[in-house]
């Protein structure tokens, strides 16, 4: 796992450190720069030896912008060229500073000049390993309906493509915990099915095209007509399952990050949620960033747990990007939640100026 980031000179961001834990949720106004905190460590894992090319960027879930909105341009201050990021745990750290190659071209790569120390017997393979293949995630509906090809990371794309594939090759026993969680959150859902010879499309089922083979049993339909597309799957399944699959699948990444994981989903759905992320890490060693606008979210996390962390994210006066951790939930005359202290200003991360 990674224990600790430190961003400089990264869009928003001028100097930044943040502890991690393994589960972490960042919240904060529109425009704050939470985003940024994930993309500067998709930086770092989109480098192919010493050069970050656009095209590795935007596979891995990057805004791509022109070199000169990559790093800070605040008024007054003198533009660095420079962006650093430096990854650490207890094994080791990762220093990675990364340069614009031309000030001519938009679609110039970025150079990285790489310093890794890691412990005594341990390779530098062995550190890098732990966030090679981490991206930012952000499921969209119409590729989890099948509908769209956006991606071609494998063997879950940023945005959902692949889903169906992915669980039908799962593992008996992973695919049996998926379904069992899936189950709750989506009372509707008797079973999943895959239609692997593609017959179904003919009888009628997939009628927008869907290239998903994913398929679902209602228990309120008759049972000889029980069933349907993913094509055609509420939002809100389609998402709950990516979500699932993400954390259970082995052939996931361990450490990866979702940009805005309440998008589609009721806000008492993504309380339960979260605390069902916070239990399935553990259980399958997984580590995730997280962003998120729905107040509703802070309510699933346990703050007790340290392995939870919850920041608010803020801009100075001057517009840099900073952060707050929150360590415990804070104490009130009256019993409040965590969403209505985030929406009552107690604990920052929210707009001033309205």
């Amino acid at each position: 796992m990674i224990d600790k980031i430190y961003i400089k000179n990264f869009k928003s961001i001028e100097d930044l450190e943040v502890k991690l834990g393994r589960v972490n949720v960042f919240i904060g106004a529109n425009g704050s720069g939470k985003s940024n905190i994930l993309e500067a460590v998709a930086m770092v894992a989109s480098r192919n030896g010493n050069n970050v090319e656009l095209e590795s960027m935007a596979q891995h879930g990057i805004r791509i912008a022109m070199p000169e909105l990559m790093v800070n341009s605040f008024y007054g201050k003198t533009a660095s060229k420079l962006i650093k990021v430096k990854l650490l745990n207890s094994d080791g750290y990762g220093k990675y500073t990364m340069n614009r190659i031309s000030d001519d071209s938009i679609y110039a790569p970025w150079t990285v000049d790489v310093e890794i120390s890691v412990s005594k017997g341990l390779k530098n393979e062995d550190f890098e390993g732990q966030y090679s293949r981490y991206v930012i995630y952000s499921p969209s509906i119409d590729a989890l309906r099948g509908l769209s090809l956006l991606s071609i990371l494998y063997p879950l794309g940023l945005h959902g493509e692949g889903l169906d594939i992915l669980m039908h090759q799962m593992p008996k026993v992973e695919i049996a915990k998926v379904e069992e969680i899936a189950k709750r959150f989506i009372p509707w859902m008797e079973d999943l099915f895959y239609d692997t010879e593609g017959l179904m499309k003919y009888r009628g089922y997939k009628l927008g095209r869907s290239g998903s083979n994913l398929y679902f049993n209602d228990r309120y339909m008759q049972k000889k007509n029980n069933f349907f597309s993913a094509e055609n799957a509420n939002e809100g399944a389609l998402i709950i399952l990516f979500y699932l699959v993400l954390m259970v699948s082995k052939d996931t990444p361990r450490f990866f990050a979702i940009d805005n994981i309440d998008s589609g989903l009721n806000p008492r759905l993504c309380r339960t949620l979260m605390k069902v992320i916070g239990e399935l890490a553990k259980s399958h060693d997984k580590q995730v960033l997280i962003t998120t606008h729905n107040p509703a979210v802070l309510d699933g996390l346990n703050l007790n747990d340290e392995q939870t962390k919850l920041y608010t994210v803020n801009r100075s006066d001057s517009g840099n990007t900073f952060v707050n951790t929150i360590k415990t939930k804070p104490t009130t005359e009256k019993k409040m939640k965590l969403s209505e202290m985030w929406m009552n200003g107690m604990i920052g991360g929210i707009p001033n100026e309205f």
